[in-house]
């Protein structure tokens, strides 16, 4: 006679064996239907389940499937030190995506972690700005190589349900420091330094379409409205404002040029005066969002002609100063995600922070944002310089 527990164990190889056994019969159709409606945010833990999930994870086939069930997702990427890392949720006791100079800190206690980016190809090593539209992430003014001092005309783009690159046409133009911005599904590639740019160029803003992989381009505004330099250009209200001796505006839906009200320039006094850099600002329904010198994130009320504190965040870590410490992007609907570093005085890493924010209009005067998360999503040498660069992909 068998003990209980020589029983239980049959029983529990018997289930195993039958769990297996009856996967193995589940057509890939149905897999993939169940798959689609799983968060991507946890495929990294289940492509560990076995060959047969990872191959089905990265089959253009569940993409397909997710977007006809609706189901895609706002999913956050981070390009650090020429490396891409994506948000997910932490493999359990895996340590398959770490690297060597890159790892989730030790100290994690939630699943949110930045994990690798296992890119199926080569990638830009270098690029000049970033944006991203739908599933795809493009990168403005790559290389392939890393060369310093030198503008570059060409586009490559990292297709996020497959992790693979491609080059897309380049620009007709070569833009000094450009900066880029989609409006209606098209990319706007707008010069980001200061320059006599409307004395001295025809042309000075390259529109690529996703759809079509072409490029046009705008001619600059006539002399009698133009002036002779711009300082900085800003993207908000499907507008793209320029700001110098004249301030402009370029309407993509109207295709026109029309000299900037007072309270454009209120704004970009306040804005560039803390020397807010590009991805130091996001705009979530026509409401522009910046985190400047008071270490604390602002909106700003076109009305008032004001910055005004983003209030519910007590429990959000207190922010670091500098520039390029802090990024913010557009997380999905009505949130907003911020990305910040903080150096520890006993350590010799550097960890990465990420939160998570939803927000919510209370009042006409009032923006209250509630923390969903906020973790230690990564740990990097201290020594080490870098520059990080948030982006959003629908995927």
């Amino acid at each position: 006679m068998l003990s209980s527990s020589t029983n239980l164990g049959t029983v529990k190889n018997c289930k195993e064996s039958s769990s297996q056994l009856n996967m193995s019969y589940i057509p890939d159709d149905i897999l993939l239907n169940c798959l689609a409606r799983v968060s991507r945010f946890y495929y990294p833990t289940l492509s560990l389940v076995s060959k047969r999930f990872r191959s089905l994870l990265a089959s253009p086939e569940l993409y397909k499937t997710r977007t006809l069930l609706s189901r895609t997702e706002t999913c956050l990427y981070v390009y650090l030190c020429h490396r891409w890392f994506t948000l997910c949720r932490r493999p359990t006791k895996s340590r398959r995506f770490t690297l060597s100079c890159f790892r989730p800190s030790r100290t994690l206690t939630s699943d949110n972690i930045l994990v690798s980016v296992p890119s199926r190809n080569d990638f830009p090593y270098y690029c000049q700005t970033l944006t991203a539209v739908g599933s795809s992430i493009y990168m403005i003014g790559g290389y392939t190589a890393y060369i310093h001092n030198k503008d570059s005309p060409r586009v490559f783009f990292m297709d996020c349900r497959s992790h693979t690159w491609h080059e897309a046409p380049s620009m007709q133009i070569v833009p000094n420091n450009p900066r880029a911005s989609v409006i209606d599904g098209k990319i706007y590639v707008v010069e980001g330094s200061s320059r006599d740019l409307f004395g001295s160029l025809k042309y000075s803003i390259a529109v690529f379409d996703p759809k079509t992989q072409t490029w046009e381009l705008v001619e600059s505004p006539g002399a009698g409205i133009r002036g002779a330099y711009i300082s900085n250009s800003l993207v908000t209200k499907e507008n793209i404002y320029f700001f110098g001796d004249k301030s402009l505006v370029y309407k993509p839906s109207e295709k026109i040029w029309e000299a900037v009200g007072l309270e454009m320039h209120l704004l970009h006094m306040n804005l560039w005066l803390d020397e807010i850099p590009d991805d130091g600002y996001c705009e979530i329904d026509n409401v522009l969002y910046c985190y400047r010198l008071k270490k604390v994130l602002e909106w700003y009320d076109y009305e008032e002609g004001a910055w005004k504190v983003l209030k519910g965040l007590e429990k959000l870590p207190k922010l670091p100063t500098g520039k390029n410490r802090v990024s913010l992007i557009q997380c999905g609907k009505g949130k907003i995600a911020v990305l910040w570093d903080k150096k520890h005085a006993f350590s010799s890493e550097t960890r990465i922070w990420c939160a998570e924010i939803l927000l919510e209009r209370r009042s006409k005067y009032e923006i209250y944002g509630r923390v969903e998360w906020c973790d230690v999503v990564l740990t990097v040498p201290r020594s080490r310089f870098f520059r990080k660069q948030l982006i959003s992909a629908t995927v």
